[in-house]
């Protein structure tokens, strides 16, 4: 997709962090934005703060795991822009702990939103995309844990090589119908989130992330998903430096280096 000005986006997860970052970026590129979030008050501020700024956004609250929340955030996107061009599937939660010590309950929580959520996202979107006709895009945001798994954070790591994986079908699925539509999927290394805490706790990021090196902005994964959306890139690692970690792991899973 070249031309992103008047088009749509549908941004889950868009009350902070990565989500926001990617609103703010589709803003700034002339697009219509739907927010929607869990954190009614974050979200409810950051509207209102992108339409004094002149920006043209709505938001919607979306548990994105329960598809019928899914589905009427499609039908409040249509109702309010007419249409959607964009749709990035962003929100995702974190428990941590050891894999064979978490919850069920944990594990539950985790898979519903980072990788059922992202299923809701396609299958109600996706069809929508498909019947305007035009082109479309869908972002799903995965994580660098996706494809180079960390300790202590397995319902994590496991959701995210689920929605690589599932972003890789879904392109080539879209490819073989001839359809008009692209797919990204984002391996994010460090970023400034809200990622962990709870709604009621105060500030944009924990302490410890603030000026870490290697942590970027969320506005500057932003900008890489709007750059990634007009050249239609599939793979979008935004630390060129992790991609090395990722070839030195499957070096190891193909026995390369034996």
């Amino acid at each position: 997709m070249q031309e992103l000005v008047d088009k749509v986006a549908v941004v889950t997860g868009a009350a902070s962090g990565i989500g926001l970052g990617i609103a703010e970026a589709c803003v700034a590129a002339g697009m219509k934005v739907m927010l929607a979030d869990v954190d009614e008050r974050r979200l409810d501020e950051q509207r209102s703060r992108l339409e004094a700024e002149g920006a043209e956004v709505a938001s919607a609250f979306a548990d994105v795991g329960d598809p019928a929340q899914v589905e009427a955030l499609a039908d409040a996107v249509t109702s309010r822009f007419g249409a959607v061009h964009v749709v990035c599937n962003n929100a995702g939660i974190i428990r941590r702990g050891r894999s064979w010590e978490l919850s069920l309950e944990d594990w539950d929580a985790v898979m519903r939103v980072n990788l059922m959520g992202v299923v809701h996202g396609l299958r109600t979107f996706v069809p929508r995309l498909l019947a305007q006709g035009g082109e479309g895009h869908v972002v799903n945001v995965a994580s660098m844990a996706g494809v180079v798994p960390v300790l202590e954070i397995a319902p994590y790591d496991v959701s995210k090589a689920g929605v690589v994986a599932l972003s890789e079908v879904l392109q080539g699925e879209l490819r073989a119908a001839g359809a008009p539509v692209g797919v990204t999927v984002v391996m994010p290394g460090r970023v400034r989130t809200r990622l962990g805490m709870s709604p009621d706790q105060p500030g944009e990021a924990p302490d410890e992330t603030l000026g870490a090196p290697g942590v970027i902005d969320p506005i500057d994964v932003g900008h890489q998903v709007v750059d990634a959306i007009r050249t239609g890139q599939l793979h979008l690692f935004t630390h060129p430096e992790r991609v090395a970690d990722a070839e030195a792991r499957f070096d190891r899973i193909t026995g390369r280096n034996r």
